[in-house]
């Protein structure tokens, strides 16, 4: 959680810098599902993920210097720089891959799935998204298929109760919970700020795909500690209430974990200053990272023929 945390302040003051190019959509204040989820995955479980992947790719275990080479499209990267903030994906660690485009990556987690059910390894796949995703045509499609097949599927809802700059009961009048409910998917609601509580939660979803009970849903409330997304150097502008923000600050899954520690005699400082050092060295190394050599555009690409007339 530390890394994911100071790893993307990173990002966020290199993004302020003009370093980042395009979009960058943190995850500060949703440390805590990602790490608590995936700490319940098998190594050989896939994970697919959406435009705010950064987190996910880390606690995946990805190289934090190659996740922000990418990320500045730079040489070296997850994606040999050419994906950028939204589409990294590590094959080696069994991150399959990010999608900008909302709810896409639900469908394909479901193919994933679907292979996984065939090969008969009780292997379960986990896909993240945000609550504006569940929304989605292709959600109801997704869970509806999984359902019917009984797909080892876990969906993660990352509810941080906004869909960009709206509020999310300005889009839907149901909850995410409500929503799955409906569809006779089973579900749990938990607190996403308590990375303990999202590990036994979600362990105990990941055990029911793999003994072959279908798919799961897990609904981690949670909230963005900084914003939506940011592009070039003018930091957005605070468009959530003041005192919404202010309660859920008093919540910061790094300082609920913190508390917890200190509690069994544990200081946590050390991890900080540890994590914080080796995050300052990363980026000292990407940076001084050269882009990749135009020609490389052309290499690792799928083109499809036409069969049409000219």
């Amino acid at each position: 959680m530390c890394l994911i945390r100071i790893f993307e302040e990173e990002v966020l003051g290199m993004t302020a810098a003009g370093l980042v190019p395009g979009f960058v959509h943190p995850c500060t204040g949703h440390e805590a599902v990602a790490a608590g989820v995936l700490a319940g995955r098998l190594p050989e479980e896939w994970v697919v993920s959406y435009y705010r992947c950064h987190g996910h790719a880390l606690a995946c275990g990805s190289d934090p210097l190659a996740v922000l080479r990418e990320i500045l499209t730079r040489r070296g990267g997850l994606c040999g720089g050419k994906g950028g903030s939204m589409h990294l994906a590590d094959r080696a660690n069994r991150f399959l891959g990010a999608s900008s485009i909302v709810a896409a990556q639900l469908p394909i987690s479901a193919g994933v799935a679907l292979n996984e059910q065939r090969a008969g390894d009780g292997r379960a796949v986990v896909v993240f998204c945000g609550d504006g995703a569940l929304g989605a045509g292709v959600a109801y499609e997704t869970l509806t298929t999984a359902r019917h097949l009984g797909l080892p599927l876990l969906v993660v809802c990352e509810d941080n109760g906004w869909q960009d700059h709206t509020p999310s009961p300005e889009v839907t009048s149901l909850s995410p919970a409500e929503l799955v409910a409906g569809l006779g998917v089973g579900h749990r609601e938990v607190d996403g700020n308590d990375v303990t509580e999202v590990a036994r939660a979600a362990g105990e979803l990941l055990a029911d795909c793999r003994a072959g009970a279908g798919p799961r849903v897990l609904v981690a409330r949670t909230y963005l500690r900084d914003f939506h997304a940011q592009s070039g150097p003018d930091v957005p502008v605070e468009y959530r209430p003041a005192d919404e923000v202010d309660r859920w600050r008093r919540r910061d899954p790094l300082d609920v974990a913190a508390n917890a520690l200190v509690a069994l005699g544990v200081d946590p400082a050390p991890v900080r200053a540890s994590v914080a050092e080796e995050v300052a060295r990363v980026a000292v190394v990407a940076l001084a990272t050269p882009e990749p050599e135009p020609a490389s555009a052309t290499t690792a690409v799928a083109v499809a023929g036409w069969a049409g007339s000219a």
